[in-house]
């Protein structure tokens, strides 16, 4: 059905929503450096909309990305100014109840196996599921896409709309098929959400909806709406141009612009009389409004979808299930399933198009991991023109989720806590075979009757999964992962990490997560005053795998980033030690790449290293989730990683395993010298500042520092963590000094990092030994590196920092091994 605009009352409503989420989503694209240049427009919406059961959720903001296929039908209205739309229709008024659970949640039913043609004109649901039709009955079903309803292009003004919503493999796929006579650009805006709880497709890192060319996008209905004839969602997006004007100031500010100007304009577009006069500055703008019928568009065959699912403790979890490219197809029968995780202050993937899990500005946070296409593919080609590529043969059905305490789920975030999101996923793996899931009989299962299950991820999704020590879990892929939030964030025992500590507040808050007081507490007492009370280092230390790992016999493949200055690459070693130390003989593999939580700074970055851990995704997954009998897996190096040069390197045995290193290391010594403490000035870091936030963290060459020449013989290679000693005494307010090693051909501090060492300034002398950061560097015939001994760290930063101390007997001992 399509309706045209009309006066609302609720427009003031609308209007302050959307404007709480413009400052919400700015204050987020700051605190996490939204930078990526946006190519078909961003937008925002008032979250305007209603679920089933009363349960409310947030509406997403819109992003643009090359994405979304096939047409989808809707219905729409153009307007000069303000953006106002009446529908004229929402389909039958009297529609069946829904069967729950017991917890109030509507509890979808299975999908009729009748064919599409002789299906009634409603549905009463029963208490016994009928099961999902096979795949190869539902491709004899007809043309693989079915659009909502005739419609026609409808020019409004200089706008030009030709809305249709079909079934693409698999996925709902829409489009306005948006032009404009005026030559500007366009920008989409989700004014309000579908209406019965589903999703208009986004991720997978800021809470934003993502837009193809010409307004193409994904709508992801809910659950319930597939298995119900008499259940329409409607909702409505705004088309915009960006006159000029507006495309000047857009420019100017960079990619901040593409993302927040289009959410500025939607509101002035809808405030009356402001909208039609300032429309020829601003440009036009039109509402399309979207009547769709999930239940005749998917026409039995397998769809994506999402559900909130009761967990544990009855706390709905937002899950959205996407099947396999193969199972949608209909050559295949059933799937193996991966649940990708998502990370911190970032809602579930929706997009079905996204090729890499969890992408940044810098193209390296989480860059690893795979997206959804290329799981559901069990595929990738290389952009690159001879890149790497891979065929699996396969497909995965995907199940993202909004962790607990954030966006549509319930509950109170616990920071991966096993007790709890732990849990959680628990629930999701036995709720895909369960009767409340409508596409149980698309999971496939093992021998055992369990579904054959992987996990992927990286950051807060990584950590989930070396938190989820479930049985059922064949595969993990964790990557930027932690092994303890207490030694990532507090090293030492001594400084709190306030630099990326801070980062972690400021996106939680802005993305409005409810979060354990606790957990706040003591994050922001280290960001304000450097230390954690043994209250906060309690919680902290609960949280995350930790000693689970004993129990740990999903086989792993860990990713982790040499430039990663919240978790580093001392978080995989400690996992890695505990993974292969357990009695499980659980298979473990490890790769430390260019990247992090970070910026891979280093003149020659590798540009295949994404394309080479995502296929590695793939083939783990192929071996230990799906069977594969070729064992691709083996072909997968037991330890990689990049050097300083961006060169490749790999080895047969795992960093701390005996005879990686050469038996002697190098050693050198110093005899040190006075060295003022004091904050900022002259300290170590920011350097260089390229994407923010990340970089902000960035250790750097320090002038107020204590230097110690490094220069180990060439033909030899430093992977792991040199030790250093050195004895003091000093007096003043100062907890910490910190070590860096630099690399003197760049003037770039190795992995970005630096090492909080603990010292008491009470006058009396004292000696201390410790391992510093893991590094990788390749010793060329010009290459040395220099040891710094500074008084300050902008991502340790302490304004309470004074003092004076004396060092004295400086020795650094670095594990080699020989270049092959």
């Amino acid at each position: 059905m399509w309706y045209v605009s009309h006066p609302e009352s609720n427009e003031g409503d609308h209007r302050m929503k959307a404007s709480t989420f413009v400052g919400r989503v700015g204050g987020l694209a700051i605190a996490l450096g939204a930078g990526a240049v946006i190519s078909a427009g961003v937008a925002s919406a008032d979250g305007a909309t209603t679920e089933p059961s009363g349960a409310g959720r947030p509406e997403r903001g819109s992003q643009s990305a090359a994405g979304a296929a096939a047409h989808p039908g809707a219905a729409f209205g153009s307007v000069r100014g303000p953006a106002r739309t009446r529908p004229v229709t929402r389909g039958p008024a009297n529609r069946p109840e829904i069967g729950t659970d017991g917890s109030g949640t509507a509890v979808p039913q299975r999908i009729s196996s009748r064919p599409a043609q002789s299906r009634a004109a409603t549905v009463t649901p029963t208490s016994a599921p009928v099961p999902i039709p096979r795949p190869a009955a539902a491709a004899e079903d007809g043309n693989p896409t079915v659009p909502v309803s005739a419609t026609s292009a409808i020019v409004g003004d200089s706008i030009t709309v030709n809305p249709t919503v079909a079934w693409n493999h698999g996925v709902l796929s829409g489009t306005l098929d948006a032009s404009t006579t005026s030559g500007a650009r366009l920008s989409y805006v989700v004014v309000s959400g579908p209406s019965g709880g589903g999703k208009i497709g986004g991720g997978p890192l800021l809470p934003l909806t993502n837009f193809g060319p010409g307004g193409s996008f994904t709508y992801i209905p809910y659950a319930t709406a597939l298995t119900d004839p008499t259940r329409n969602e409607t909702f409505r997006i705004m088309v915009l141009e960006n006159a000029p004007a507006v495309q000047f100031v857009e420019d100017l500010l960079g990619p901040l612009g593409n993302l927040l100007v289009p959410q500025v304009l939607a509101v002035v577009h809808r405030i009356p009389i402001v909208g039609d006069l300032l429309s020829p500055i601003i440009g036009q703008s039109t509402i399309v409004a979207f009547d769709v019928n999930p239940y005749t568009l998917a026409a039995d065959r397998p769809t994506a979808f999402t559900y909130r699912m009761p967990s544990f403790d009855g706390t709905l979890i937002s899950v959205n299930y996407f099947p396999a490219l193969n199972l949608s197809d209909g050559l295949v029968e059933s799937a193996p399933t991966v649940l990708a995780a998502s990370g911190l202050a970032c809602a579930a993937n929706t997009d079905p198009n996204t090729v890499f899990g969890q992408l940044f500005p810098s193209q390296q946070f989480g860059s690893l991991t795979p997206g959804i296409k290329p799981l559901r593919e069990d595929s990738f080609t290389s952009p690159l023109i001879g890149g790497p590529s891979y065929d699996g043969g396969g497909g995965y059905n995907v199940v993202t989720w909004d962790p607990r305490g954030e966006f549509a789920s319930e509950g109170q975030l616990q920071i991966d806590n096993p007790f709890f999101e732990g849990r959680d996923v628990s629930a999701i793996i036995t709720w895909l075979g369960s009767s409340a899931n409508p596409a149980a009989d698309q999971i496939k299962t093992g021998i055992d009757g369990d579904p054959l299950i992987g996990m992927t991820g990286g950051s807060y999704g990584g950590g989930i999964q070396l938190t989820t020590v479930d049985p059922r879990i064949d595969a993990i892929l964790p990557e930027i992962g932690w092994n303890s939030l207490l030694s990532s964030l507090y090293p030492n025992g001594n400084q709190f990490k306030t630099g990326f500590g801070g980062i972690l507040a400021a996106a939680l808050f802005f993305t409005g997560a409810r979060v354990n007081p606790e957990i706040y507490q003591g994050i922001l007492t280290g960001v304000l005053l450097g230390w954690l009370s043994e209250t906060s280092q309690a919680v902290l230390g609960s949280v995350g795998p930790t000693s689970l790992l004993t129990r740990q016999q999903a086989a792993t493949l860990q990713f982790q980033g040499q430039y990663d200055t919240l978790f580093p690459l001392s978080e995989s070693v400690a996992t890695g030690r505990t993974i292969t130390g357990n009695p499980w003989n659980t298979p473990y593999k490890l790769f430390w790449f260019c990247g992090g939580h970070g910026t891979c700074d280093i003149p020659n970055p590798p540009v295949e290293q994404d394309a080479r851990g995502l296929i590695q995704n793939l083939m783990w997954l192929d071996q230990y989730v799906a069977l594969d009998p070729s064992r691709p897996a083996d072909d997968i190096p037991t330890f990689q990683w990049y050097d300083q040069k961006g060169l490749y390197h790999f080895s047969d045995l795992l960093p701390w395993n005996p005879g990686f290193h050469q038996e002697t290391p190098y050693t050198t010594s110093g005899p040190g010298g006075v060295l003022g403490l004091g904050p900022v000035i002259g300290g170590s870091g920011p350097a260089p500042i390229g994407d923010l936030p990340f970089s902000i963290t960035n250790a750097g060459k320090a002038w107020n520092a204590l230097n110690l020449g490094v220069t180990p013989a060439p033909d030899n290679q430093i992977v792991g963590a040199p030790t250093l000693s050195f004895s003091y005494r000093g007096l003043g307010t100062s907890r910490t000094v910190y070590a860096q090693l630099v690399d003197t051909a760049t003037g770039l501090v190795l992995g970005n990092n630096v090492t909080p060492i603990p010292v008491v300034l009470d006058g009396r002398e004292r000696t201390v030994t410790i391992p510093m950061e893991d590094i990788a560097y390749s010793v060329g015939a010009d290459d040395s590196l220099t040891l710094q001994i500074t008084s300050s760290a902008v991502n340790y930063e302490n304004f309470t920092t004074a003092g004076l101390i004396d060092v004295s007997r400086i020795e650094i001992s670095l594990p080699l091994r020989a270049i092959p």
